[in-house]
């Protein structure tokens, strides 16, 4: 099998649509070699044992692609059908934007970049409308975790509004190594956590900015909390007890903006 990811000799297939499920040996095998970075995610049959197959998931594993080892019946269940060979590859909406490309650009860019990891966030609903708010905002990129977030299908298209066109999403390899990589840069990472102490009027958003909200049920992971520089509260009563993570990143979002005083490019 060709695992060569950039072979001049292999022609791109069409983009795939929101939410498209590809599965067969074949088929998977083709999808990693041409669309790598429109998987969502991967189920292999756990019941199964074949050459192909175990083959298929230790490039899976090499390629760092997020994959489940699950019951025949769940695939039948995923794909509709019993042709699948052990292999079912869930398709994004698009194609995700490379952390090399993502460096690269935000190297060359005159403006003060501004980067949010909406971590964990696995409501569709609520990935699409901070998607929105992040191109309303001037967000530069969306950085995604591998695993524990919401596929970026027809439920986030929908909830965007069409935005998902105007914004670069990222879910690289290595997210914790990428925001070492940009702290490394002088980025300030900002991890919104209710309770803490600092108000948002009290962050200083006007340098390179990485802001991480924590999901519906795991908050901000360890990995990424570490990693925070700064912890911001956003003030409410105590009878709302917490934000939706969407509003959250929409007051952050909005402190940010007000602080560049709404220069948007």
């Amino acid at each position: 099998m060709d695992t060569n990811l950039h072979s001049p000799h292999r022609a791109a297939p069409p983009p795939l649509n929101a939410g498209t499920i590809v599965y067969g040996i074949h088929p998977v095998e083709e999808l990693i070699a041409t669309r790598l970075r429109q998987i969502d995610r991967l189920y292999f049959d756990g019941e199964r044992s074949s050459g192909p197959l175990f083959e298929l998931v230790k490039i899976a594993r090499k390629q760092r692609l997020p994959y489940q080892m699950v019951p025949t019946r769940k695939l039948h269940q995923v794909c509709g059908s019993t042709n699948h060979q052990g292999a079912v590859a869930m398709c994004s909406a698009m194609e995700y934007a490379s952390a090399e490309d993502l460096l690269k650009r935000l190297s060359e860019q005159a403006t003060l970049p501004l980067l949010i990891v909406p971590a964990s966030v696995e409501d569709p609903r609520n990935l699409g409308a901070l998607i929105r708010t992040s191109v309303a905002f001037g967000v530069d990129a969306v950085l995604l975790e591998r695993k524990n977030t919401a596929p970026i299908g027809a439920t986030v298209a929908k909830a965007s509004a069409g935005m998902l066109e105007h914004i670069s999403i990222v879910k690289p390899k290595n997210l914790e190594g990428l925001v070492a990589t940009l702290v490394s840069r002088k980025f300030t990472v900002v991890g919104a956590e209710q309770g803490a102490p600092q108000k948002p009027q009290d962050i200083d958003f006007c340098k390179p900015v990485i802001i991480v909200t924590g999901g519906e049920n795991r908050g901000i992971p360890p990995y990424l909390a570490k990693q925070c520089t700064h912890f911001v509260g956003i003030p409410i009563t105590p009878a709302a007890n917490s934000l939706n993570v969407s509003a959250a990143a929409s007051i952050l979002l909005y402190e940010c903006a007000r602080q560049r005083g709404f220069s948007f490019k």
